[in-house]
């Protein structure tokens, strides 16, 4: 899209402030103002206003009011009481313009950067208040909480003593009590032996037992099982001692009356058919039994030799690759280098920019200035880079046409021609060179590209719109010469 530059404001001045007037054509729904030192930016595309004052301004007390039809800027001056003899400075070029321009950026950029810390501080000095402020509740409201129990203990223990303090005195003062032995004998757990009451009654007491009992120091039952357990204790060591001999004589049958020697009887039969007896017995007499054994016959010892075979081994496929061993991160890094390197050699990366340098028309400068000292590819870069933040800005299309035509890029050349037609519509004097000089190289390349047929009308309707350049009128002449091409 082409700027139309603003040049029909109108401005005038007081003690204290600068008026500026400036009409807002086609009534736009967003205007952008931009105010510092002694640079002023009024934009709402495809219309700009850009001013180099006199001397400079203080923004922060300047004032913007908008109408439906001007916009009034109030800008106060540094400098009070000070006649400004003009509103611009004469007599400029574009370098002090550039100047001016970049370091208004970098001090709006710096303010932008200070303006940001300062909240930044503010908002972690609030957070700071609000988080002591809540310890400060907080602990307000614990220690609430504490006098509270505390009250809510000390009534408590208030109650407690004279809840004491009375149930100490005595119910009955005049009336005492007498103490008792407690007579109730104490008894064994029956669990612990596998007799039942059954048994216990069966075995009559002795004489002694019975006297013990009436005289009141031992029970009938604790007797018996006491008799029971000395008879259990007697037979396991008799089971013991007898088992250890090899012809296992009952040597004290004697004194052992038929009970005793029937559950002796048992026991031994019982341990009798153990397994492994018959060898703990030849090893007490120094006799080793002999077992089969397949190692004492050689034939059965060594085993057979195994038959021949084939074993196929497969492997799974593997999808994904190891990246330890097959990774190409030093590749890349490598072919990423070498690319930076060639961005540099050329003149313009767009990763060396500042962020105020981040501009279409700043890189349509840059371009320009490229283009002037014949780097074409990093003017084609520039151009490139600028086409990226503002795809409606036909300037950058048209230059780099340019480039491209330079290098011979025609086809290219041809596409950004084509694009900064449609983009300067609608047709006026403001772009009408503009679009002259894309009609005559876009017939140039298509000429370049051996079809005269599209080229030389395409020139022609350039000469149509300039009747003058006599640059045209020989490219025209020399196309239908080459191409013996008649009027």
């Amino acid at each position: 899209m082409p700027v139309i530059v603003i040049k029909d404001y109108s401005w005038r001045q007081s003690s204290e402030f600068v008026i500026l007037k400036i009409p807002l054509n086609g009534h736009p729904k967003r205007v952008d103002f931009f105010v510092i030192d002694n640079y002023v930016k009024v934009s709402f595309p495809p219309f700009i206003l850009e001013l180099f004052l006199w001397a400079n301004v203080v923004e922060n007390e300047s004032k913007c009011t908008l109408t439906e039809n001007e916009a009034i800027l109030s800008l106060r001056k540094t400098n009070i009481d000070l006649e400004w003899p003009t509103l611009e400075i004469q007599d400029v070029n574009n370098d002090f313009k550039r100047e001016c321009r970049n370091r208004a950026m970098e001090r709006a950029h710096k303010l932008a950067e200070e303006k940001t810390k300062i909240k930044n501080e503010k908002r972690e000095r609030i957070k700071k208040e609000a988080v002591k402020e809540q310890l400060n509740i907080n602990t307000a409201t614990l220690n609430k909480i504490d006098r509270i129990r505390d009250a809510h203990r000390k009534d408590a223990m208030r109650e407690f003593e004279d809840w004491r303090s009375k149930a100490e005195l005595s119910f009955l003062p005049d009336i005492e009590g007498e103490v008792q032995e407690n007579r109730k004998a104490y008894k064994s757990p029956l669990k612990s032996f596998k007799v039942d009451n059954d048994t216990l009654k069966s075995q009559p007491a002795t004489e002694e037992e019975c006297k013990a009992k009436e005289g009141g120091k031992i029970t009938e039952v604790q007797l018996k099982c006491e008799h029971l357990e000395n008879e259990k204790q007697e037979i396991d060591d008799t089971s013991c001692s007898e088992d250890s001999e090899s012809d296992y004589e009952f040597r004290s049958y004697g004194s052992m009356d038929e009970t005793k020697k029937k559950r002796t009887r048992e026991i031994y039969e019982k341990r009798k058919g153990r397994p492994g007896l018959d060898a703990v017995k030849a090893a007490l007499n120094g006799n080793v039994l002999k077992r089969n054994n397949i190692f004492d016959e050689p034939s059965k010892s060594v085993p057979l030799p195994r038959k021949m075979g084939t074993i196929n081994v497969t492997f799974s496929e593997r999808v994904f690759p190891t990246p330890a061993r097959e990774s190409s991160h030093i590749e890349e890094q490598e072919w990423l280098q070498k690319q930076a390197q060639a961005r540099r050699k050329v003149g313009f990366d767009a990763a060396d920019l500042r962020p105020e340098e981040r501009d279409p028309q700043w890189l349509k400068d840059k371009g320009d200035d490229f283009y002037k000292v014949g780097n074409y590819l990093a003017a084609i870069s520039a151009y490139t880079y600028g086409i990226k933040i503002s795809d409606k800005m036909a300037s950058l299309y048209v230059n780099r046409s340019a480039a491209h035509y330079a290098l011979g890029n025609y086809c290219r050349c041809i596409d950004d021609c084509s694009t900064a037609l449609e983009l300067m519509e609608p047709k006026c004097e403001g772009n009408r060179e503009s679009r002259a000089k894309c009609h005559a190289r876009r017939g140039a390349a298509l000429c370049k590209l051996s079809s005269p047929q599209h080229g030389i009308p395409e020139l022609e309707a350039a000469l149509e719109l300039t009747p003058d350049n006599e640059s045209i009128k020989r490219d025209i002449l020399a196309a239908r010469q080459y191409f013996d091409v008649k009027e």
